[in-house]
């Protein structure tokens, strides 16, 4: 039941989905010039890396059939989002160091 709940497509929607809005948000940041639109390229941008972080976490730790060196490179890729992508609060918070 649970390999039904997250199946491969259902993963790849989400990376599909999740790619989508993080270059959604990344041509909103540089092609916009207020500061309204950087805040509206982030929240694009942090939303698909919070789709693509959910839908490897779920794929990892639900997926028993997969193969341990996959499940293990979902969980590093999880990680590496969360912290090699620069999140929200970095640019509001720290705004003379960007």
């Amino acid at each position: 039941m649970i390999k039904s709940f997250v199946s491969d497509t259902m993963l790849a929607m989400a990376v599909v989905l999740g790619v989508f809005l993080v270059m959604i948000g990344s041509w909103l940041i540089g092609l916009m010039d207020t500061a309204g639109g950087v805040n509206a390229g982030q929240i694009v941008k942090s939303l698909g890396v919070t789709i693509l972080v959910a839908g490897s976490l779920l794929g990892a730790l639900l997926r028993h059939d997969l193969d341990k060196y996959i499940r293990a490179a979902l969980l590093l890729f999880a990680a590496a989002l969360i912290i090699g992508v620069q999140f929200w609060w970095v640019y509001t918070e720290l705004p003379g160091l960007f």
